[in-house]
């Protein structure tokens, strides 16, 4: 499994790029810059050493996007997602992580089943937009904080499932799932071969508590359901530089004790 971790800026980009990581994921609020100064954020960015797979948040919320209720704007909605994946694909992204709470929420009164389609009918397109730039969608289920729709992997399941022409995928997120209180091994059983990417930090985010027998179920729970891509470190680092750091060190050693266990007692 390979170790990411979620940038933020240009300067978070190269302190990263120092440390054992196999690839970073980018947020796409750091994309959005006018077109003249995109070609130069993609020259130092790319000079900064590790691949892009990976990007999230690709509804930025100063976009105010809405993809479910009364004032769903699809079209408004996939023009930022498909400029912002355009831009994505230019440093290489491979995976689309959506979670976009703000989005997706349910509100008050308003049916849960045609929220339901509506979601689903964005879904669909959104998947189109990624495929054609050779790109996974992965839907990420968020806690209640976040949002009130699709809040564990066991609902995501349910809601890609029901896609017969789009094959979505699911991002497990240790944080969400620690923080709805759900069983670990049980969620990540529940999204089983639908997952297509991985979160996971300190509970909670920016506490610097990594609670690392969680992380070592979490991550176990990945391998057994066959995921073998990537697991980012999605944080809030008050100094990016040595607290990424700690965090890595802490998420290696993690995954070297879960594959160690995974592969079984060697032979005498």
């Amino acid at each position: 499994m390979e170790l990411g971790c979620v940038v933020r800026s240009a300067p978070e980009a190269e302190r990263a790029a120092r440390l054992p990581l196999d690839y970073l994921e980018i947020k796409g609020d750091m994309l959005c810059v006018e077109r003249g100064e995109f070609a130069a954020l993609c020259d130092r960015l790319h000079a900064a050493g590790l691949p892009f797979k990976a990007m999230t948040s690709p509804l930025p919320r100063r976009f105010k996007c809405r993809v479910v209720g009364p004032d769903a704007d699809h079209a408004a909605a996939l023009k930022v997602f498909g400029d912002l994946c355009e831009r994505g694909a230019a440093l290489g992204v491979r995976t689309v992580v959506l979670g976009s709470g703000q989005a997706r929420g349910i509100p008050p009164g308003y049916s849960s089943g045609q929220a339901l389609r509506q979601f689903r009918e964005f879904l669909v397109r959104a998947h189109q937009v990624c495929a054609r730039h050779g790109m996974t969608l992965a839907l990420e289920p968020l806690n209640r904080t976040e949002t009130n729709f699709v809040n564990s992997c066991a609902e995501a399941r349910a809601v890609v499932g029901g896609l017969t022409e789009v094959d979505v995928r699911i991002t497990a997120d240790c944080f969400h799932i620690m923080s709805e209180q759900l069983p670990i091994a049980d969620e990540v059983a529940a999204a089983g071969p639908a997952i297509g990417h991985a979160h996971t930090s300190s509970v909670p985010r920016g506490s610097g508590d990594f609670q690392e027998g969680a992380q070592r179920e979490f991550v176990t729970a990945l391998l057994a359901a066959g995921h073998r891509g990537g697991l980012t470190i999605e944080d809030e680092f008050g100094d990016f530089g040595p607290e990424a750091a700690a965090a890595v060190d802490v998420f290696r050693r993690v995954l070297s004790a879960a594959s160690a266990a995974a592969s079984g007692p060697s032979l005498p």
